[in-house]
């Protein structure tokens, strides 16, 4: 019989080599994510545009191309490319998107001959000390492994300001893991890199990712479609904070220029303001209600929405400058939003 500290030993040594395996296995299901963005500075007498250049992670949960990322590594984009473990790019779309969670689904035009898709796994049956692993582009150099533990499962406090749901981890996070995908010892995703608090800027081994539920959740069983807007869930707790008279609403923070929504003249925000451990973009609209639907009930809202097709009407009660209106948009063509396979039963 072999002592602990053999077996120990023994299953240390076996660690590396099924880590070795299943990274192999997923690997492919790994992609970079690079942005283009514009950025305008205005003065009394001139304006210079800038371009520059964003890179982050994404993961591919569907065979006909649709990645996962996380809304912050594309919500500012005028272009995305996706480029794939064989070194070929597609440009890639929106399709739905939850600033508050921080998640976005992507869908490119074009998928390489040999592609891997990933399982998104049920990251309710993480717990504390579980193995885990993340892949992505940090620093802009592609498919890195770092691996750690599940440290916490956390739970936002502060409603309406960031991802409600949250893992913490060890496992080496940088810049460029942004939207990459949290690895099982199975080789499930069990969830999508999000950010890190640092003193420094780099890993200090606090990374955070939204788990894999909330991306199955809010991509595509509630998937709101993507008209060019950047929302924010408010609840009522956060609303008394800023005095709205509003009992919950969707924030408008960010409207893409020549998109539906600026056309149909949604208005985002104009200030940045900090709060709690985030950011609010202020002074964009406040949705109420949504084609006569409150925004208390954003399952219903999801529901409606998802049945509507190209040429449907959506009209938004509006709270701009302490006053009501309403905005009305018609839907243009949009790209589906795909099923994915059930989790598995629970074990009673």
């Amino acid at each position: 019989m072999l002592s602990a500290t053999a077996l120990s030993l023994l299953l240390l040594s076996a660690a590396p080599g099924a880590l070795e395996d299943v990274f192999a296995r997923v690997d492919g299901a790994v992609v970079t994510v690079r942005v283009g963005m514009r950025h305008m500075a205005q003065s009394e007498t001139t304006a210079v545009m800038a371009v520059s250049v964003g890179t982050g992670s994404g993961v591919v949960v569907h065979k006909d191309g649709y990645v996962v990322t996380a809304a912050h590594v594309v919500e500012d984009a005028e272009v995305i490319e996706v480029q794939w473990k064989d070194g070929t790019t597609s440009r890639a779309t929106v399709v739905t998107m939850s600033r508050s969670e921080d998640v976005a689904l992507l869908k490119t035009d074009e998928t390489p001959k040999a592609m891997t898709v990933a399982t998104l796994g049920d990251s309710d049956a993480l717990v504390q000390g579980k193995r885990v692993f993340a892949v992505g582009a940090p620093m802009g150099l592609e498919h890195t492994l770092t691996s750690g533990v599940v440290s916490a499962l956390r739970t936002n406090p502060e409603k309406g300001f960031g991802p409600r749901k949250l893992i913490q981890t060890d496992v080496a996070i940088n810049q460029g893991n942004s939207g990459g995908p949290l690895f099982n010892e199975a080789g499930e995703v069990v969830g999508i890199a999000s950010f890190i608090l640092s003193t420094s800027g780099g890993n200090m081994g606090l990374g955070f990712a939204v788990p894999s539920n909330t991306v199955r959740r809010r991509l595509f069983e509630q998937a709101l479609p993507y008209v060019g807007v950047s929302l924010r869930y408010i609840t009522r707790d956060v609303a008394e904070v800023f005095n709205w008279t509003a009992e919950s609403g969707f924030l408008v923070e960010k409207v893409r220029p020549g998109s539906v929504a600026a056309k149909a003249g949604l208005r985002g925000g104009v200030v940045t303001a900090k709060v709690a451990d985030g950011e609010i973009i202020l002074g964009g609209d406040l949705i109420l209600r949504v084609n006569n639907l409150d925004t208390a009930k954003p399952d219903a809202i999801g529901a409606m929405l998802k049945g509507l097709k190209a040429g449907d009407t959506i009209t938004y009660d509006v709270l701009r400058g302490g006053k009501l209106e309403q905005v009305t948009m018609t839907l243009p063509s949009l790209v589906p939003v795909p099923a994915l396979p059930p989790l598995p039963a629970k074990k009673k």
